[in-house]
C-alpha cells in the first residue's frame, strides 16, 4: 500500500477564533487501484496503528517521515512489514537545488534516466516479473552510480550540509535502502505519485473551502472522498454513482452492501456490456447462418 497525507485545517470549538490542524491520508493498493482516505486530528504512529490492519504483512510505500519508521518497529509490527522509498521525493530534492551547481544536475539527470525505463515498461504492459527483471538489469547500475557519487559527495563535504544540494543528497542517502525496494518487486512503483494524485483534488478544495466546520466534518469529507476517487479509478460518473447510491442505499443490507462500491458497480457494468456484445455476436452469426 502507498500511503500519504496533507494538512487541513478545522474549526475547533475549544479554541474560538482558532483552528485545529488535521490531516487527510491518503491510503492507495497500486495493483488493485483501489483506495480510501481516513481523518485524523494528527499524524503520529497512533494514526497508522487505525489506518493499517494489524495482521497487515507486506510493504508501505511512503516519504521520510519519521513516525513510518516507529509504526514498523512497533509490538506485533516489526518484521511484518517492509517500508519502501518515494523517488520522486528524493528527486524533488535535486531538482530545487539544480541551480547550485552540476553535482545536482548530475543526480536529475540519472534519476530522469530511470523514469525512462519505467516509462518503456508502461508502455509495453509489462507485468510484474518483467518489471523486475528489467529494473535488475537496467536501474540497478543506474542506482549504483548515483550512490557511489552522492556517497562521494558527502564524504569530501564539497556541499555544505545546510545548502540545498547537502540537504538533498543527506535525505537521498538517508532513505537509500527504502529508494531500492522497487527494483526487486515488480509490483512497487518507484514512486508514490499515484497516492500523492488521490490527495490533489483534496488540496485543490481547501484553497476554496479554506477548512473543515469541525474535526467530524474531516471523517465525511474523508468518506466522499474516498467514493469519488474510486469512481475515477473505476472508469465510472461520480455524480451519476452518488445519486443511484443513496437511492439504493436505503434498501441494502451488510450482506448486499459490498455490491454498491464503486468497483463492484463498475465491474456489473462491464459484465453487462460484454454481455450485451456477445449477444449481438450471436445473434449476427445466426442471421448469417440462415
Amino acid at each position: 500500500m502507498q500511503i500519504d497525507e496533507t494538512p487541513v485545517k478545522y474549526q475547533d470549538p475549544e479554541r474560538e477564533g482558532i483552528c485545529g490542524t488535521g490531516y487527510l491520508w491518503s491510503v492507495h493498493n497500486p495493483v488493485s487501484n483501489i483506495g480510501f482516505m481516513a481523518w485524523h486530528t494528527g499524524r503520529g504512529t497512533a494514526c497508522l496503528e487505525q489506518i493499517v490492519p494489524e495482521d497487515y504483512t507486506g510493504l508501505i510505500q511512503c516519504d521520510g517521515y519519521k513516525a513510518y519508521d516507529s509504526f514498523i518497529k512497533a509490538p506485533g509490527r516489526a518484521g511484518n512489514i517492509t517500508l519502501a522509498g518515494c523517488m520522486a521525493h528524493a528527486r524533488r530534492k535535486f531538482y530545487e537545488a539544480q541551480e547550485e551547481g552540476e553535482d545536482a544536475r548530475w543526480v536529475l539527470a540519472q534519476m530522469q534516466a530511470l523514469y525512462r525505463i519505467e516509462a518503456r515498461m508502461r508502455e509495453a504492459r509489462a507485468g510484474p516479473l518483467e518489471i523486475r527483471t528489467a529494473r535488475q538489469e537496467h536501474s540497478t547500475p543506474i542506482l549504483v552510480a548515483i550512490h557511489h557519487r552522492l556517497q562521494s559527495l558527502q564524504a569530501s563535504r564539497v556541499h555544505l550540509p545546510r545548502s540545498l544540494t547537502g540537504e538533498a543528497i543527506a535525505y537521498a542517502l538517508g532513505q537509500w535502502e527504502k529508494l531500492c525496494v522497487f527494483t526487486r518487486d515488480g509490483r512497487v512503483q518507484i514512486d508514490n505519485n499515484l497516492v500523492e494524485n488521490s490527495i490533489r483534488p483534496s488540496a485543490i478544495g481547501k484553497k476554496n473551502w479554506l477548512f473543515m466546520g469541525d474535526a467530524k466534518s474531516g471523517e465525511r469529507a474523508a468518506t466522499f472522498y474516498t467514493l469519488i476517487a474510486n469512481c475515477y479509478r473505476a472508469g465510472i460518473n461520480a455524480e451519476a454513482y452518488l445519486t443511484d447510491l443513496f437511492e439504493r442505499l436505503p434498501s441494502a443490507t451488510t450482506k448486499t452492501v459490498h455490491e454498491l462500491t464503486p468497483h463492484a458497480v463498475a465491474a456489473k457494468r462491464r459484465a453487462a456490456v460484454e454481455a450485451a456484445a456477445e449477444e449481438k455476436t450471436v445473434t449476427e452469426r445466426s442471421l448469417v447462418n440462415a
